[in-house]
């Protein structure tokens, strides 16, 4: 075992504790429970990676009475060799030590201090109430107690039932409260949830009311986090099974009459998600019920008739990938057969019909019918019966041409396989499916490489090349796993090849579809992070005119569905173009500037704050009064990183472009605050970093639109953000063709030193242009640049 040493205190005064380090990562939480009953001093410390520690000698009666008062709060951890980790004392064991809370003798608040939280009590039983004096309701009167109880489980990520109460972002230095339910009290929680859940059943007396369907899925939730407490404390061994088992027949039960394929899908999900909790068996039907949920191969029997493949192509990719499909792979051009519709652009000449070299299983023929297209129109064959597919093969804009291409209706009518061939695909993936949740999308994870030569031509195409690809899979009738895999073999090489699921087409096999693309209820929130499934949603419309003014929506933050909800997707998902595009995020952990970290986690408010956000060494505010609060989660086990975008529900109207400035503001900062961000010049001091952040905000202002109407955006976001009046222009010419063309679309080191110097010649084109606000922008004010907090926003705005 590792030799290291615990250290409570500072400087010479400072206690020292010689101790081995017994596991760390995932598994020290197991660990520690386990040797909890065992000989020796045991130590469980948390923090950016846990650790299980025990001391090499018996401490004196002084050292355990300072190990038992610094429980809650951080001691310093010193590895041989490496600079000293902060962490929390979260748990201690042995003689004289024991931390476990005495049986709880009253309810608890667990709203406690939250201004507006709907009253939630957990009853010394382990049952959950409206009112501390109890009764625990059983019947459909639970409704308000399980759906508060299921917004206070969603509020949370890392933490379960073995911490009622996880660390306050706040106040980090108060003692960590060790309240947690027990597995006694687990036991009366499941027979109350059983109750529940028979009151409200889909084919019982109450299974057609709209209040069951809304019971059901908050009791799920519930189940859910009973399962996942049994990571923490293998003690729940026996309630994670009974709870897991519970989810199951949920899941047979919504197949019947009365039950709602939404819930069963979100319980099929839910319970995927807690996979590592489950028993082998369980985790077998688990995963047999999520291959369920999608298509695992294009319905080849159903179809009839020869493949119609439709290609819309850019205006400057249209006649190179027309010649290529000829010239590289024997496509042969014919007339367009009876029946062709006309295609939308009425200034084009029809289509280029090509046949292909090959047929399918049965001697069915493959036709490409390729045109030019814009956003605008560009989805035209997805409502013609008369197309199988649709390859769309265009520039993204940074996304903006699929934000217009999704604004235009369009019916799907027939089977469809669609393929988007472009740059980041996926930052947008979630409002193609939106628009067509019945087709099987193919979207671009990195960008989709071309060359080309005299005149512009394109001569080859990697888009080109994966979907001649995808036509020879399904010619021999494979599925998609297997289509999946010659994608691989036609792709070109990508930075993110290195990574094991890394495929360029992502399809519907692929995990990260299932996983985190999807979002039944369009509340803005990922099914992968949704713990609550809300059956009451309310359609918030966005409005530029007062994006600013917070104001109440009249709804829960998790029954925000709509413009506003589909805006923070589309937030979430520009994140994801920031950190590719940006080389300013190369240091995030295990390569997440390439994995599409950020996923959209819903909206929240003051009453309903999100839990369990890392807050690092920048200044601390309230987060239930912050507009964005990014949650970003290390796996205990790895350097892997996600990150949970939320938005406060009081600016849920906002405008998704005023989204967008708000949530990547806030990724920046915590970033920074986390140490993610490279510490190194010129993120190593305020000024860099600030002049980094007005790089991102001007990147992603880049988008046609009327030029008033983005210097309004930008007008709105430096008063939001505390920053002094800045020329937009000034900092646009900081992102030059340079960095476009190295592409660093969102800021580099190279645009920070041309826009505010360096630490040998410091100014820059800043401080030459407009002295005040550089020094406004170099102050120590360590508020310059962050989010005003909502009720400063208020008063600025004079409400």
């Amino acid at each position: 075992m590792k030799e290291i040493e615990i250290r409570i205190g500072r400087g010479a005064a400072a206690t020292r504790f010689a101790a081995v380090l017994v596991k760390s990562g995932s598994t020290a939480t197991r660990s520690f429970e386990r040797a909890r009953s065992g000989p020796g001093v045991q130590i469980h410390l948390t923090g950016e990676r846990d650790y299980h520690v025990a001391l090499v000698a018996e401490p004196s009666a002084a050292d355990k009475a300072l190990l038992r008062s610094s429980v809650g709060h951080k001691i310093l951890l010193d590895f041989p060799g490496r600079r000293a980790v902060r962490q929390r004392l979260a748990g201690l064991s042995g003689q004289g030590l024991q931390d476990r809370p005495e049986p709880q003798a009253a309810a608890l608040d667990l709203t406690a201090g939250i201004h507006g939280a709907a009253p939630l009590f957990l009853l010394p039983s382990g049952e959950l109430a409206g009112d501390a004096a109890g009764p625990a309701p059983k019947d459909m009167s639970s409704l308000p107690v399980f759906v508060a109880a299921a917004r206070w489980i969603s509020a949370r990520r890392t933490s379960s039932f073995e911490c009622l109460f996880p660390p306050s972002a706040f106040f980090p230095d108060e003692p960590l409260r060790a309240e947690r339910l027990t597995r006694a009290q687990a036991g009366a929680l499941l027979q109350q949830v059983e109750a529940v859940l028979t009151a409200a059943a889909p084919a019982g007396p109450h299974g057609a009311v709209d209040d069951a369907v809304q019971l059901r899925s908050a009791a799920l939730t519930v189940l859910s986090h009973v399962v996942a407490t049994v990571l923490k404390d293998p003690e729940f061994r026996a309630a994670a099974d009974a709870a897991a088992a519970r989810i199951l027949r949920l899941i047979d039960d919504e197949a019947g009459p009365g039950g709602r394929s939404e819930l069963r899908a979100h319980a099929i999900s839910l319970l995927s998600l807690r996979g590592p909790a489950l028993r082998p068996e369980q985790q077998a039907r688990a995963q047999a019920l999520l291959r369920s949920l999608s298509r695992q191969a294009p319905p080849y029997a159903a179809l009839n008739g020869p493949w119609r493949f439709a290609v819309a192509s850019a205006s400057e990719f249209f006649p190179g990938e027309v010649e290529l499909l000829q010239t590289k792979y024997g496509f042969t051009k014919i007339a367009a057969p009876e029946g062709t519709p006309k295609p939308p652009n009425q200034w084009g000449e029809g289509y280029a019909v090509l046949q292909a070299p090959f047929v399918g299983k049965g001697g069915r023929e493959f036709f490409v019918f390729a045109r030019s297209a814009s956003p605008r129109d560009e989805n035209f064959e997805m409502s013609q019966e008369f197309f199988t597919g649709l390859l769309v093969s265009r520039h993204a804009n940074l996304g903006a041409y699929d934000m217009r291409a999704s604004a235009i209706q369009t019916q799907q009518v027939g089977y469809k396989l669609m393929m988007n061939c472009q740059c980041a695909g996926l930052t947008t993936r979630f409002a193609i499916a939106r628009m067509f949740p019945d087709a099987d999308i193919f979207s671009s994870w990195d960008s989709t490489y071309f060359r080309t030569g005299e005149g512009d031509k394109v001569v080859a195409s990697e888009g080109i090349d994966c979907f001649v690809a995808i036509l020879r899979g399904l010619a021999e009738e494979e599925d998609f796993a297997a289509i999946d895999q010659r994608i691989r073999k036609a792709q070109w090489h990508h930075r993110q090849s290195r990574t094991p699921d890394f495929v360029q087409f992502i399809g519907p096999a692929h995990p990260l579809v299932v996983a985190r693309y999807q979002d039944i209820n369009r509340d803005g929130k990922a099914d992968y992070y949704d713990g609550f499934l809300d059956f009451r949603l309310v359609e918030i419309a966005e409005s530029l005119k007062d994006s600013a003014v917070p104001r109440d929506p009249g709804a829960s933050p998790s029954q925000i569905s709509g413009e506003a909800a589909r805006g923070l997707g589309w937030a979430a998902g520009s994140l994801n173009r920031v950190t590719q595009y940006s080389e300013l995020w190369d240091s995030l952990p295990g390569q997440a500037e390439i994995l599409y970290a950020f996923r959209a986690g819903g909206f929240f408010s003051g009453a309903e704050p999100p839990r369990d956000v890392p807050a690092g060494k920048g200044p601390r505010g309230e987060l239930g009064r912050l507009p964005a609060v990014v949650r970003y989660v290390r796996d205990p086990a790895g350097d892997a990183l996600t990150a949970d975008v939320l938005f406060h529900s009081h600016l849920s109207h906002s405008a998704q472009e005023l989204k967008r400035l708000l949530v990547a503001a806030e990724a920046w900062w915590r970033a920074i605050d986390l140490g993610y961000l490279a510490d190194a010049p010129p993120l190593d001091t305020l000024l860099g970093q600030r002049a980094g952040l007005l790089l991102l905000l001007a990147g992603l202002l880049e988008f046609p639109a009327d030029q008033n109407f983005v210097d309004g955006l930008w007008e709105m976001a430096l008063d939001m953000l505390q920053l002094p009046r800045l020329s937009r222009s000034l900092i646009r010419r900081c992102n030059s063709d340079e960095d476009h063309d190295n592409g660093n679309y969102y800021g580099s080191v190279r645009g920070i030193r041309e826009l505010v110097g360096t630490a040998e010649a410091p100014g820059g084109a800043l401080k030459q242009a407009n002295p005040e606000a550089y020094e406004d922008l170099a102050a120590a004010d360590p508020a310059i640049g962050r989010a005003r907090p909502l009720g400063e926003v208020a008063q600025a705005a004079g409400v």
